[in-house]
């Protein structure tokens, strides 16, 4: 490992404003606007009309809140795929740590339901940055700090 980087940090991209950083923080943006929609507009809605929907509307705010931390992550550190990979890793593994220890902290309630919609919002996460990766082939350096 080099002495100028660490675990999840690369020090040289994370004083670039780069392609990379751009689509991270607007996947983050949109990510956050539906997962208030899905919380503001469509829970009211399914739980309202008594609709099963198999839980999503129970679990939006975990399914929605790992894609809006892991793109908000990514923004802030901009890393390398692997550092990157990591990044998404720590988040998903912390997400549902803090979702176990639940029943210990003041008014907090266990739900199985927020650790399905942890991992399957983490792996629609992986899975769009992984495709982020593909799909930019010049990631063009628009401004170093």
């Amino acid at each position: 490992m080099k002495s100028k980087d660490n675990f999840f940090i690369d020090k040289e991209k994370i004083k670039m404003i780069d392609t990379f950083r751009l689509v991270y923080f607007i996947t983050f943006l949109l990510a956050f606007g539906i997962t208030e929609i899905g919380r503001e507009i469509y829970r009211p809605y399914i739980y309202g009309n008594n609709i099963n929907d198999f839980g999503i509307a129970d679990s939006i705010g975990n399914l929605g809140g790992i894609i809006v931390q892991i793109f908000f992550g990514l923004a802030i550190f901009n890393p390398t795929k692997k550092k990157g990979l990591r990044l998404i890793t720590f988040f998903i593994l912390g997400y549902i740590l803090y979702e176990i220890v639940q029943p210990i902290l003041p008014r907090g309630v266990f739900d199985w339901k927020d650790i399905y919609g942890t991992i399957v919002g983490g792996a629609i996460g992986i899975l769009v940055f992984l495709l982020m990766q593909k799909a930019i082939s010049k990631n063009t350096v628009l401004y170093l700090f």
